[in-house]
């Protein structure tokens, strides 16, 4: 395989991996500065953990080979890794529309007693030049729309109003728990293809497979799903069951290892 078709494939990979994450990533208001951090940091962290890019395995790896490996100098790489990793993150960085929010609230300029004044859409001290000063470079009117969508803000005879000071809502337990099983079985999906990829020894490959059809009938669409669903959960039951026997009774001092097995419904138009 060429270089030119490889990286074709790897664009192809790519583009299929990021598109869902970037629709959970603007559902639930993170910045493409943000993800392009996160993405960094984990360039940044691969290159000096995984023994394969380290010229000598056995060394530990350099901050040069590095910036070599990834492309970034070495001022951004120190600049990353004060980054704070993923579960060490206690507060996502804010969009634009949520910098203007924050000014709203602080600003003595925008302020009246303490409390967020009502703004003029234009002139001195408005919403216009409140978004001016704190979004960064956005135009007013996308700053507007995007609030009055999630109901931050609300427009009326030309004059804005603030009507929740926050920008997203709090995520309940639910979407939380949903947002982690999706990483979880994303990073493990994932995990499993990169091994995959890398070990030559068929034997030693794990698990991985894929089974579709590109012609159900429409018709046919709901007796489809009523038998994947049915059949799946019936093997998941059982692997379950045989790992909790597994389990049962060992040694609190006994090496342990997470493994399973993944599954999924999936469509396309």
């Amino acid at each position: 395989m060429s270089m030119g078709e490889l990286n074709r494939l790897l664009s192809y990979m790519a583009f299929r991996v990021f598109k869902p994450l970037v629709v959970l990533f603007l559902r639930n208001s993170i910045p493409y500065q943000t993800a392009s951090d996160w993405l960094k940091r984990i360039y940044v962290d691969t290159a000096f953990d995984k023994k394969e890019f380290r010229i000598n395995p056995d060394k530990k790896q350099t901050k040069t080979r590095v910036a070599v490996l990834t492309g970034l100098s070495r001022m951004e790489i120190d600049r990353i890794l004060k980054i704070e990793k993923p579960l060490e993150v206690t507060e996502q960085k804010w969009n634009r529309a949520t910098k203007v929010l924050s000014g709203w609230c602080s600003d003595k300029d925008y302020l009246n007693g303490g409390n967020p004044k009502k703004l003029p859409v234009y002139g001195e001290k408005s919403f216009s030049s409140l978004t001016e000063k704190y979004s960064g470079g956005a135009t007013m009117r996308s700053i507007l729309d995007e609030l009055i969508n999630v109901g931050s803000v609300m427009l009326k005879d030309d004059e804005v109003t603030l009507v929740r000071q926050d920008y997203a809502q709090t995520p309940d337990k639910q979407k939380l728990i949903n947002l982690e099983v999706s990483g979880l079985s994303t990073g493990a999906l994932l995990n499993t293809l990169v091994f995959n990829e890398s070990e030559e020894e068929v034997a030693r490959k794990r698990y991985q497979k894929i089974v579709l059809n590109r012609k159900i009938p429409l018709d046919k669409k709901e007796e489809a799903i009523r038998f994947i669903y049915s059949e799946t959960d019936k093997l998941l039951v059982a692997i379950d069951n045989k790992l909790s026997a597994l389990t049962e009774n060992i040694d609190e001092k006994q090496e342990t290892q997470t493994l399973g097995l993944g599954a999924y419904y999936f469509e396309e138009k």
